[in-house]
């Protein structure tokens, strides 16, 4: 099975530029974005990364390794580069230049592939695996780090796709108080 990028619909600005080294893009987001990044590769724009797309796997994940580890976004980067031999960064080079081009255009950069980042699943917790000793009914779940707790999984969750729900559901089995969770 081919690796799925999602690919969410934004406008962003892109830039070429005129460099002694050849023509660059650089992608500028809009100044309202947060929680957003455009990922490099040799200068080049390739992916754009969202911890505010709930539909995609791979952007949640990202979102779970902030929350939920010591890990900021040049972490993840840096091992990603390690592992697979990649040249990842978050800026674009860029020593002399001369702006050529200039366009308002839509995304078509996806998000990173989740084969780079599976391993981090391992930061995924249930809310009753976290908080073992609160019961669900409490108003711990409703707002701090109770509602943080079910939203990130629930975000993650929700990304799945059928068959990978049900494995999660395996996986992360409810206690009996929170066996209707899944619902």
């Amino acid at each position: 099975m081919g690796t799925l990028y999602c690919i969410l619909e934004m406008k962003y600005r892109r830039n070429k530029y005129l460099t002694l080294k050849g023509k660059i893009q650089e992608v500028i987001l809009p100044d309202s974005t947060y929680g957003g990044w455009i990922i490099y590769e040799n200068n080049e724009p390739i992916f754009y990364v969202n911890i505010f797309n709930y539909k995609s796997k791979s952007d949640n994940l990202v979102n779970v390794i902030i929350t939920e580890s010591e890990s900021d976004f040049n972490d993840i980067l840096t091992d990603i580069n390690k592992r697979f031999n990649r040249n990842l960064t978050l800026s674009l080079k860029k020593n002399i230049a001369i702006k050529i081009s200039s366009k308002l255009m839509e995304s078509d950069l996806g998000s990173l592939p989740f084969e780079w980042i599976e391993h981090y699943t391992k930061f995924i917790k249930a809310p009753w695996e976290k908080y073992p000793d609160i019961n669900p009914n409490d108003m711990f779940w409703r707002m701090g780090k109770g509602e943080d707790a079910i939203s990130i999984f629930a975000r993650y969750y929700n990304s799945l796709n059928k068959t990978e729900k049900n494995n999660f559901k395996t996986k992360y089995e409810p206690t009996a108080e929170w066996s209707d969770f899944y619902d």
